[in-house]
């Protein structure tokens, strides 16, 4: 019988990140650690070990667990691969950012239909983002309707990626974070360079089918370059999500795209936000 599984923190380190795409897969496979056990013929406590984010597994417990779950042995060969490099102590520290999963590349291909994180507090009824190109720094305006999926809900926690452009070579990279109703930004730090996190308070607690909203404008700092996409990725679960850019100077939104439940559960969407839209 294995101990019972901690839960997991995403700090964008690439250690925890493979750590949370390994429980993601077992999740989706509906296994418990006994059964994996059985399958991979690795125990219950090296299996838990490989997903507990404290340490980078070996090659060949990460591919039995995978192989356990039935899961695409050549995307996690290359995916551990690269974790690995990142891990490297002698890394210089500007270079040490996460890694995107090989199963996340969306050009043009179908993506599978990857589980959302257990957090189970809230989830997103609505999430729209509005990408301001008309004006420079160039902007993100967030507004979600959240619903508590707990009584005592006092607290949201948000994250965002944001990798650095190829042409950055500055020693800093940050993000200005502005929340502009919905609570009070109680906490913004950045565990890892490409990823920030933000802790929002609420005026009073939410009960348990409560919603809420609130908005947040992100702003890329003025002279650090973007990189030409917007991406979202429904950690958790999100029923409705909308994505709208102004690209002329009259501040006309285009609808870019828009999915509803099934899909935003089951697809993820990238768009690239190429500069030259602007001329």
């Amino acid at each position: 019988m294995g101990r019972p599984e901690q839960p997991l923190v995403q700090d964008g380190s690439p250690v925890r990140e493979l750590a949370f795409w390994l429980r993601d897969l077992r999740n989706r496979s509906g296994l418990t650690y006994e059964q994996l056990a059985r399958r991979s013929k690795y125990s219950i406590s090296t299996l838990q070990e490989a997903a507990a984010g404290r340490s980078l597994p070996t090659l060949s417990a990460t591919m039995a667990f995978v192989a356990a779950c039935d899961g695409d042995e050549n995307a996690w060969r290359s995916y551990w691969s690269q974790i690995k490099r990142l891990a490297d102590h002698d890394l210089p520290a500007d270079q040490a950012e996460s890694v995107v999963p090989p199963w996340l590349h969306l050009a043009g291909s179908s993506t599978p239909d990857h589980s959302l994180s257990d957090a189970d507090d809230w989830y997103s009824a609505s999430f729209s983002a509005l990408i301001r190109l008309d004006i420079d720094p160039i902007e993100a305006v967030e507004q979600r309707t959240v619903v508590a999926m707990v009584d005592g809900l006092k607290e949201l926690d948000t994250s965002i990626s944001v990798p650095r452009h190829r042409s950055d070579e500055s020693p800093s990279h940050g993000l200005d974070v502005e929340l502009l109703h919905g609570g009070a930004l109680e906490l913004q730090e950045q565990p890892h360079e490409s990823y920030f996190r933000n802790v929002i308070t609420l005026a009073e607690p939410l009960l348990a089918g409560q919603s809420h909203d609130y908005a947040i404008r992100q702003r890329v700092p003025p002279g650090q370059p973007m990189a030409p996409h917007y991406v979202q990725v429904p950690l958790r679960r999100c029923d409705h999500f909308a994505l709208r850019i102004c690209i002329t100077p009259y501040g006309i939104a285009v609808r870019i795209h828009s999915l509803k439940k099934a899909n935003c559960l089951k697809k993820f969407k990238t768009v690239r936000l190429v500069k030259n839209l602007l001329c």
